[in-house]
């Protein structure tokens, strides 16, 4: 059980990590946008693809949670 719960913190810092980066390509891209860029099919996929890391977080906490609590 403590293995697989390893694997999950690891994964977890993964995702945390890559959402980390997504935030800061999000507000580059709403600056670029400000001044009348043409980024707005990148900023779409950039928003898109932090919503399904959001979600993948949200799982992993959700597992991490629940195996702790089946001692």
């Amino acid at each position: 059980m403590e293995r697989v719960k390893s694997i999950l913190q690891r994964r977890l810092e993964v995702v945390k990590r890559r959402k980390e980066l997504l935030v800061l390509e999000e507000a580059k891209l709403v600056r670029l946008a400000r001044q009348k860029k043409n980024v707005s099919s990148k900023l779409s996929k950039v928003r898109r693809e932090k919503l399904a890391i959001m979600a993948e977080e949200a799982r992993l906490l959700r597992a991490l949670k629940q195996s702790s609590y089946s001692y």
